[in-house]
């Protein structure tokens, strides 16, 4: 019996290093950090809110791509991507000679991408042009970060403004619907369900709903002539309370990613941040005059 447990101890134990090694080598990715501001100042510029950038919506160049020197000595390149998933788009291009050009010292992905093996794996096609930039990031040992605040940073924020049964709402459906670019999913009730149990999960959040069909019931009370099976956030969020939770999270995030940028370019860093089309000129006003006063 002792030899049983050594041997499967040993067998363990070599397994545990052998995941350790790959994870080192990059070949199992896991997801990218969050950053931790260390000070939270106030913004000397308002962001663009979503309801501002509606005009502008069909009209502005994509990628939308800017690069803001700071009097430290450090630099960072913004890339707005629509997000996609086709290891062919053009805008990959624009990332790969960006990153060439800069030689950044940081990167920044919108998201947590990660949790991917790569030997059998695209990054691409499986994380988006956030699998781009974190293949990138990894074979010039060069650091990641998600850009988004913690969860928990954002929920108490936004719960200043709205109630816990509405943000169930809102973040069980805004991964569905900004998945639904890709495609309907097989199932999506299922689908639904999975948001809701990982999205949620928070102190905050958690039991609020439990199951997919209260989220439905919920959903046919406030929202009886849409159905949410089939939309696209591309089309924008329903009016009434999804709508606004969007905007309020939307400048919640963008402001975090600011103070991310801010602090890492005030450390003389280079800086490149790719982010959804949206988000770029949405916060180039406020970014400039923060990284160059």
């Amino acid at each position: 019996m002792k030899k049983v447990l050594f041997i499967l101890l040993g067998v363990f134990g070599t397994l545990v290093l052998v995941i350790l090694l790959l994870i080192r080598v990059h070949v199992f990715w896991l997801q990218a950090p969050y950053y931790e501001v260390e000070r939270v100042i106030p913004l000397p510029e308002p962001i663009m809110d979503m309801t501002a950038y509606e005009a502008i919506w069909d009209t502005h160049q994509r990628p939308y791509i800017y690069s803001i020197e700071s009097p430290t000595g450090g630099e960072v390149v913004v890339l707005g991507i629509d997000h996609t998933k086709d290891p062919n788009s053009p805008q990959l291009d624009s990332i790969r000679e960006r990153w060439t050009q800069l030689g950044p010292d940081v990167a920044l992905v919108e998201g947590r991408v990660g949790n991917l093996f790569s030997w059998l794996q695209d990054p691409v096609e499986e994380l988006g042009e956030g699998g781009m930039v974190t293949s990138l990031a990894h074979r010039a040992g060069v650091p990641l970060y998600s850009w988004e605040p913690p969860k928990t940073w954002e929920i108490e924020r936004l719960l200043t403004q709205f109630d816990k049964e509405q943000l169930v709402m809102f973040y069980s459906f805004r991964p569905y619907f900004s998945n639904m670019r890709y495609g309907k999913p097989e199932s999506p009730e299922a689908q639904l369900q999975e948001y809701l149990d990982s999205r949620t999960d928070n102190d905050y959040l958690r039991g609020v709903f439990t199951s997919w069909e209260e989220l439905d019931a919920q959903w046919q009370r406030d929202f009886p002539d849409l159905q949410w099976r089939d939309h696209d956030s591309g089309t924008g969020y329903p009016e009434g309370y999804l709508h606004d939770i969007w905007n309020a999270s939307n400048l919640t995030r963008d402001e975090y990613m600011i103070l991310v940028i801010n602090e890492l370019v005030g450390q003389g860093q280079k800086v490149i941040v790719t982010m959804g089309a949206s988000h770029a000129p949405r916060i180039e006003a406020c970014l400039a005059v923060m990284l160059t006063e």
